[in-house]
């Protein structure tokens, strides 16, 4: 798709645009990134009684955004992450249910669940905060999709998506789908804790609602460094629609897809489908700097498991 976009283009055009970018909004946007991250670390860290260290947590979540880069779709890293947590849950010895403050939720002794059950509610969370911020902006900025495209399928591509959303969430969470499974069951288990625990889940809220401003903002920002600076509210109700196709996984972090999104949607506000592939492999570009920490920490935590089992 990506190929499709660039032959249709041009890539002399599109690569013209990207040198046009300016280098501090570039590393800005970079770092607004990695905030990002950290920010999401401190909403993970909600989500697990075990006390590790919001060090350790970010620098899993580095690790995890470094694979996001290089795997199909762009939660691939959350496998990654669930794996390191794990291993780290594994040398707590398991905890009395006495020793529990009332904020705090008791983790099921079974590591890999935690692990996985914890990375789901976390992506679960921030996925909430993303439609949400996507309903709140779309009757301010359904004219620029009605601009953007006549095909009502993408004009009311996200009141479907939340209301799919909502949907399966409620079949899956009321009626406990695959709970016959013994591992399904402990990841439910788990998942039920949350109902009396609303203060974590409000702060999780606050912190995706920061996250995904975040990464809206850098794109702003990117677009100001451009030279075609980017009213705020299509961004609102467009970056989560892109966001959203991009998580489909046919494409390499999604490559290809998502440009193809920013091309459909910013074009509707006079943005030319050179500069919107720009813009959308600027901020890809952005990801990947930020992300490289991700590697270092890789390198720095696998050099650390092999000395200790050494």
């Amino acid at each position: 798709m990506l190929y499709f976009l660039i032959s249709k283009i041009g890539g002399e055009t599109i690569i013209g645009y990207v040198k046009l970018v300016n280098p501090l909004a570039f590393v800005f946007a970079a770092a607004l990134y990695v905030f990002s991250i950290f920010i999401s670390s401190l909403r993970w860290s909600l989500l697990i009684s075990r006390n590790i260290r919001i060090k350790k947590l970010f620098s899993m979540y580095m690790i995890g955004s470094f694979f996001n880069t290089c795997l199909p779709g762009i939660i691939g890293g959350d496998a990654v992450k669930a794996y390191y947590l794990s291993r780290e849950l594994k040398k707590f010895p398991i905890e009395s249910p006495a020793n529990l403050n009332e904020n705090t939720v008791h983790i099921n002794p079974e590591s890999n669940v935690t692990a996985i059950a914890s990375v789901f509610m976390d992506r679960y969370i921030g996925f909430w905060a993303l439609m949400i911020i996507g309903m709140t902006a779309f009757p301010f900025g359904l004219k620029y999709l009605e601009m953007s495209t006549q095909d009502e399928l993408f004009i009311w591509m996200m009141p479907g998506i939340f209301s799919v959303f909502v949907f399966i969430s409620f079949i899956i969470f009321k009626y406990r789908i695959g709970a016959g499974v013994r591992f399904l069951s402990m990841v439910y288990e788990y998942l039920d804790m949350y109902r009396t625990k609303r203060n974590i889940i409000i702060k999780g809220l606050i912190y995706s609602f920061v996250v995904q401003i975040t990464g809206i903002l850098s794109i702003f920002i990117l677009s100001a460094g451009m030279s075609f600076k980017v009213s705020l509210l299509p961004l609102l109700i467009f970056v989560p629609l892109i966001i959203i196709i991009s998580l489909i996984p046919i494409s390499i972090s999604g490559i290809g897809v998502r440009e193809f999104a920013f091309v459909l949607f910013l074009g509707s506000i006079g943005v030319p489908s050179d500069a919107a592939v720009a813009l959308s492999l600027s901020w890809f570009f952005s990801v990947i700097l930020g992300s490289l920490w991700g590697l270092v920490e890789y390198l720095r935590y696998n050099a650390e498991l092999k000395s200790a089992q050494e």
